[in-house]
């Protein structure tokens, strides 16, 4: 146990090495410390948000809205980009240094020699900060699927799962229908479930039929249609008494809508007072850090897009997005992208959804052990063939030359996008200021 008055990296270190895994999934330890530390449920209603995308944008949204509400959060997310106490944010603040510390002694004393992982030890902290803070409302956002996952040691009076996915294959299994009973394993009875997505795999359709959960499905229990001229949308869903809610001439955010229609519809089925008005303020300009993130770089003003998409899914999205940022910006150039990945993704699928969007790649990797080799990934480019012009891909050691190339060697009507991991993000984010 570091010494009083150590700082927040030596403690970071010390959670990293009292679990003999980085991963290891299971309820057991973290419910017997919660019980110790006389952590029941950190704020008196809980959302739970699980999902292969989405997560990060849902939290987000119903961050935004209930703060314009004038609800006290708390929030617990996960990875960060830049700092550990990105994950857990109190009134929309980062947590900081100090209170953190506290967390992280008093389930250190609590433990009992219970070897925690470190995402064990930031999951009981976020909750242990929310129920000294006296939140209202606490987002809970699933790190690992959702049913042995570390937050699910809490009942939540609304289960969201943003989508369904295939990734993290090793621990979630191979196939749409078993990932989804994964996260199917927040759902509580009685409680509702939105889906955010039009079509819910049979896991969930079944595990909600047996708990007796309502189920909001994206486009039959709400809706979000946007308008002809894209400038704003229209949220239609139901509250918690079933009654329709029809809600027009909303602010299109940055995100995803389809993420912000299924955030909308889980405050609704609080039992709170929420109108349109704090709704529409908190979509005004809305937005999240490595989303779609529009920013600049330092060094020469070239527009930079930050994304963490790290799956096919999510590079399907991303590519979506591109499309359409380019419809609405005439004078848009080519896309060079900056790319790394983690050995353990579907780097095929990935590199596919985007191959169309994109003119020129900047192939890199991260110092991280997990990290897929740059020459690994040029290969796979290189064995899919159509799509790829053999001229246009360059490989790096690592995603700081990489991006420093792609900003000096385009255009200034060129965009850089930087993508495949949180962590491809976190290291040229400090390179880049928001637009």
């Amino acid at each position: 146990m570091p010494a009083k008055g150590s700082s927040l990296y030596s403690w970071l270190q010390y959670i990293s090495s009292v679990h003999p895994r980085e991963i290891e999934l299971g309820l057991g330890r973290a419910q017997r410390v919660a019980a110790n530390l006389g952590i029941g449920k950190p704020a008196p209603l809980v959302v739970t948000i699980a999902g292969t995308n989405g997560k990060g944008s849902c939290v987000a949204t119903m961050e935004a809205i209930l703060q314009q509400a004038g609800f006290k959060t708390g929030c617990y997310t996960s990875p960060h980009i830049l700092v550990f106490n990105e994950r857990i944010r109190i009134d929309a603040s980062n947590i900081c240094d100090e209170p953190l510390i506290g967390a992280f002694e008093a389930i250190d004393e609590a433990r009992n020699n219970e070897t925690l992982s470190y995402f064990e030890f930031a999951t009981l902290a976020g909750l242990y900060l929310m129920r000294k803070n006296n939140v209202d409302v606490a987002l809970l956002e699933v790190g690992l699927g959702g049913r042995l996952d570390a937050v699910n040691i809490v009942d939540a009076d609304v289960a969201l799962i943003s989508s369904i996915g295939i990734d993290h294959t090793d621990w979630l299994g191979n196939d749409i229908e078993t990932i989804a009973a994964e996260k199917a394993g927040i759902m509580r009875l009685n409680r509702p479930t939105v889906f955010g997505g039009e079509h819910p795999p049979n896991a969930i359709i079944h595990r909600a039929k047996e708990l007796d959960s309502p189920l909001l499905v994206s486009g039959h229990d709400f809706h979000a249609d946007q308008d002809a001229t894209n400038a704003t949308w229209r949220w239609r869903g139901h509250d918690r008494e079933a009654e329709p809610v029809n809600w027009p001439y909303l602010p299109v955010p940055s995100l995803m809508l389809g993420n912000v229609a299924a955030s909308i519809q889980a405050l609704k089925l609080l039992p709170l007072s929420l109108g349109v008005e704090p709704v529409a303020a908190a979509l005004s300009g809305l937005g999240l850090a490595g989303r779609f993130d529009k920013r600049r770089d330092l060094s020469n003003g070239r527009t930079v897009i930050l994304d963490v998409a790290h799956n096919p899914d999510a590079m399907q999205q991303l590519a979506i997005s591109l499309r359409s940022y380019k419809s609405q910006n005439k004078g848009a150039g080519s896309i060079a992208v900056v790319l790394a990945v983690m050995a353990d993704k579907d780097v095929l699928g990935m590199i596919t959804a985007l191959e169309y969007c994109v003119d020129i790649w900047y192939i890199a990797q991260v110092d991280q052990a997990r990290s897929m080799a740059a020459d690994e990934v040029a290969q796979a480019m290189k064995s899919v063939g159509a799509g790829f012009d053999q001229g246009h891909i360059y490989q790096f050691d690592n995603v700081e030359a990489a991006y420093r190339a792609a900003c000096d060697e385009t255009k200034a009507e060129d965009i850089v996008l930087v993508t495949g991991s949180f962590s491809t993000v976190a290291a040229v984010h400090e390179l880049t200021e928001p637009v």
